[in-house]
C-alpha cells in the first residue's frame, strides 16, 4: 500500500509574474518580445523596458514591480500611486488592477 499523497505543484513566482504581466493589456503589448524569451523576472531588466513609455504603462509597470518585490521597488524609489493609475488607465488595465486586488498574490 502507497501511503504518499500527491505533490501539489511548486508555486514559481517568476511564472508568476509573468502571468501577471500578461493581465494587463498595455504591459502585454509593450514587452510582448520579452515576455516570449524570458523565464525569469528581473525587475531592473523589466524596468528598463519603459524607457519612453506613455503615463498609463509605467504606472502598470510600477504596479508589478511592487507586487514583486515591494522592499526592492521602495529601495530603487519605484512608488506605485493607486490614485494617478486610475486617473489615466483604460477599462483594460484598470480591470486587471481591480481583479489583483480582489485576489492578492504576492510572489
Amino acid at each position: 500500500m502507497n501511503t504518499t499523497s500527491p505533490q501539489k505543484p511548486r508555486f514559481n513566482p517568476d511564472t508568476y509574474i509573468l502571468t501577471l504581466i500578461r493581465t494587463f493589456p498595455c504591459l502585454a503589448v509593450k514587452v510582448r518580445h520579452w515576455l516570449d524569451r524570458t523565464t525569469e523576472f528581473d525587475a531592473d531588466e523589466f524596468y528598463a523596458l519603459f524607457r519612453g513609455a506613455s503615463t498609463g504603462e509605467i504606472h502598470c509597470a510600477l504596479f508589478i514591480l511592487n507586487v514583486w518585490n515591494p522592499g526592492y521597488a521602495e529601495l530603487k524609489d519605484w512608488r506605485f500611486d493607486f490614485f494617478a493609475f486610475m486617473g489615466c488607465a483604460d477599462d483594460g488595465n484598470r480591470k486587471a488592477l481591480l481583479n489583483w486586488i480582489a485576489y492578492p498574490r504576492w510572489p
